[in-house]
């Protein structure tokens, strides 16, 4: 019994990302408290399915966080959805990088963290995780120390093999003071390089507000942080900021 009902829930929650828009009046959002099991519910079933689970929650997720940032703004049940797709899929990076930003805006810096400091442990070979962790603790932590726990995480990042190298010196920019500024624009340039698109987007509005209005010194800004990035992705970073490469 215990498994039909899992399997109506998986079909439940891969059906309303289809239906969904068709189904609810225009612009009209949904309850923010939503029913989300816990990932013990699925523990009887194996990682395949588990993680078939996960990619349909995580569908899930993103237009549920979709429908609420644009309207009422809630997401009360953000931090469950999260913490649900992670455990049933530890190794999904991109659960951790969308989840981490959508719980900033949900108010879950907390949450956002702790999920993280979990994905950290069980991916020891993936460098984007504590990288991401460095940036939460610098932007968003609290303390003297921060500076220097965000410096460690991006350290350890900088020591998983095939790391790229900018990371050592965003490691060596944390520990030195003064900058905050620099730092900040440092930050968002690898966020923008190596998140997903929602990440992205807040990367080019938080460098915008932080790059100087003067053109010349403005562009001197941007080829600090060329480093933190390919050419391509620099190019890209450009056009989003409607600068013509």
């Amino acid at each position: 019994m215990r498994r039909l009902v899992a399997v109506a829930v998986l079909v439940l929650a891969m059906t309303v990302v289809a239906a969904y828009q068709a189904t609810r009046p225009e612009r009209a959002a949904g309850d923010p408290r939503v029913f989300v099991p816990t990932a013990g519910f699925f523990e009887d079933f194996s990682p395949s399915f588990r993680t078939s689970i996960a990619d349909a929650y995580y569908l899930y997720m993103v237009q549920y966080y979709g429908e609420h940032i644009e309207a009422d703004g809630r997401l009360d049940s953000m931090a469950e959805l999260v913490d649900l797709v992670t455990q049933l899929s530890p190794r999904f990076i991109k659960a951790y990088q969308f989840g981490v930003f959508a719980l900033l805006d949900a108010g879950e810096g907390q949450a956002a963290y702790q999920i993280l400091q979990r994905g950290i442990e069980a991916n020891p070979d993936e460098w984007r995780l504590p990288a991401l962790a460095g940036f939460l603790m610098y932007r968003y932590g609290q303390g003297e120390t921060k500076n220097q726990v965000a410096a460690d995480w991006y350290a350890r990042a900088a020591a998983v093999p095939g790391s790229p190298v900018y990371l050592e010196r965003l490691a060596a920019t944390l520990t030195a003071k003064g900058g905050e500024r620099e730092k900040a624009q440092l930050m968002w340039a690898q966020i923008y390089a190596d998140g997903d698109k929602y990440s992205r987007a807040k990367a080019v509005t938080e460098l915008d507000a932080l790059l100087s209005t003067n053109p010349a010194v403005r562009a001197n800004e941007l080829n600090a942080v060329r480093e933190a990035m390919s050419l391509k992705t620099f190019g890209m970073l450009l056009r989003d900021l409607g600068i013509e490469g």
